[in-house]
């Protein structure tokens, strides 16, 4: 029968590093330059390199994605302002008392929130009796 030649899992005593100076880098010489490149402070002159390229293109897709986003969001903010300005519109009209005016005024949505109601007034309904 042979004898292993690797040890195979140890344990390993945690002790302080005595030469402490610099924190591992991923090959690069400062941490700190890292840290200012991640937050995009002092980003070197853009180069002909194609990592450079690379980078600068991920970047740009990142930020095309979330402009994308924040456009959808204010899209759905500006759609919601609109329906709650026409939801106070009607409770104007009805002193209050949007679900007694006329559902030839009501739009879409404030039909969808009326059959909401309607059908949580039904559940509680059902279940108190």
């Amino acid at each position: 029968m042979t004898r292993r030649i690797c040890k195979g899992r140890q344990r390993v005593d945690m002790v302080k590093m005595k030469n402490d100076g610099k924190v591992f880098s991923f090959g690069h010489p400062c941490v700190d330059t890292l840290v200012e490149r991640f937050l995009g402070r002092n980003l070197p002159p853009p180069n002909n390199d194609v990592h450079n390229q690379q980078i600068v293109a991920r970047r740009e897709a990142g930020m095309r994605e979330l402009n994308t986003k924040l456009m959808n969001l204010e899209g759905v903010l500006h759609m919601e302002k609109n329906h709650g300005e026409s939801l106070r519109e009607i409770r104007k009209r009805a002193n209050g008392l949007w679900w007694e005016s006329p559902m030839e005024e009501l739009n879409l949505f404030q039909l969808q929130h009326l059959k909401k109601a309607l059908e949580i007034l039904k559940q509680k309904v059902e279940k108190a009796s």
